[in-house]
């Protein structure tokens, strides 16, 4: 039944804006939850990764204090004046600015990770491009909604060509990140003789894998519903969530290494027959559980007696021992070899 004075097609204009800001302060939960987590696990990461997650997770929470006060006015305050309702109000900073600039750098930083594993420059280039058309026509079209907009009735006839090259460039992006990483994570799976760095490297196949298809999966749906339906605010509910889906992909990718750590790593303690001093190796709680080294009659014709002591209550060291087992070098140990880049 409509109501005097209410547009009959007010749920298109208003269901939109309460389903974007529920989704605001959902993913700015997870965000935090993901937030808090790092800090725990990573307190020794470089500067640039901290400052990098830490800006980030700045960046969301002033996003989310923008869409609130944007929400408040159009739903709160400016209650019942249609003009509010359909004014762009503080959506041109809230939305496409922050969603331009937090998608940027989450691209950039896959790019770099991509140029790492790669070496290959022309790829790492072309993701950094698509990275950089969507930030700018992102601000572009924060600028030209603020100025040129007045209202979301507006918003497709004035915006038609920048949102299209913003949205599509964000998906398109998204995928070539997903597919380079798949494959030179599956080239690095084939390639090691580990089945923990196996299971390691099958997991980030998964995280990045989803994370780039529902990143995508929102672009493509937020320039359907902005392009295909016209004087409603579809289009609000995918956009909202475009910035910290970037933030949050990004961020359970990095916590994804501390459940390949060790909870309480093991020091493995042992001694050869007719040495003195004592070599210590560092080893998860699987290789202590081991039973002793049993190495054939070298040399003179005497054996090796191996002594196993194991400390439980040191931590997980940053780079651990690895080595492979040669016969024919006697004198063979275990040395410290230091782990690649972390994801």
């Amino acid at each position: 039944m409509a109501v005097p004075g209410v547009p009959p097609d007010i749920a298109q204009l208003t269901g939109p804006v309460v389903i974007g800001f529920a989704a605001q302060w959902g993913l700015f939960g997870c965000s935090s939850v993901q937030l808090y987590l790092y800090y725990l696990n990573f307190p020794k990461d470089t500067v640039k990764l901290k400052t990098l997650v830490y800006g980030l997770y700045i960046l969301d929470f002033a996003q989310t204090l923008l869409v609130t006060a944007f929400v408040f006015h159009m739903l709160g305050s400016g209650w019942g004046n249609v003009n509010i309702l359909e004014s762009v109000g503080l959506s041109w900073l809230a939305l496409p600015f922050f969603n331009a600039i937090s998608g940027t750098i989450v691209q950039c930083f896959y790019a770099w990770r991509i140029y790492t594993l790669s070496k290959s420059i022309p790829l790492a280039v072309v993701i950094v491009l698509l990275a950089l058309c969507e930030g700018t026509s992102g601000l572009a079209f924060s600028i030209i909604l603020e100025t040129r907009v007045p209202t979301f009735a507006d918003l497709q006839s004035q915006t038609f060509v920048v949102t299209t090259v913003c949205l599509m460039s964000s998906a398109c992006c998204d995928i070539l990140i997903s597919l380079s990483m798949v494959y030179l994570l599956n080239r690095a799976r084939r390639e090691s003789a580990f089945g923990r760095t196996e299971q390691l490297v099958t997991r980030l196949i998964r995280l990045i894998v989803g994370g780039g298809i529902l990143t995508a999966s929102f672009a493509i749906l937020d320039a359907v519903f902005l392009l295909a339906y016209q004087n409603n605010n579809y289009h609000l509910a995918p956009n909202s969530a475009l910035a910290k889906l970037y933030t949050n992909a990004l961020m359970v990718l990095l916590n994804s290494r501390a459940q390949f750590r060790s909870n309480n790593g093991n020091v493995v303690t042992y001694t050869f027959e007719g040495e003195s001093g004592q070599k210590t190796s560092r080893a998860t709680s699987g290789l202590a559980s081991m039973p002793a080294l049993d190495r054939a009659r070298i040399g003179n014709g005497q054996g090796i007696a191996v002594d196993v002591t194991v400390d439980s209550t040191t931590t997980y060291p940053d780079s651990y021992p690895m080595g492979r087992f040669d016969k024919r070098n006697t004198d063979e140990e275990f040395g410290p070899v230091k782990r690649g880049d972390e994801f």
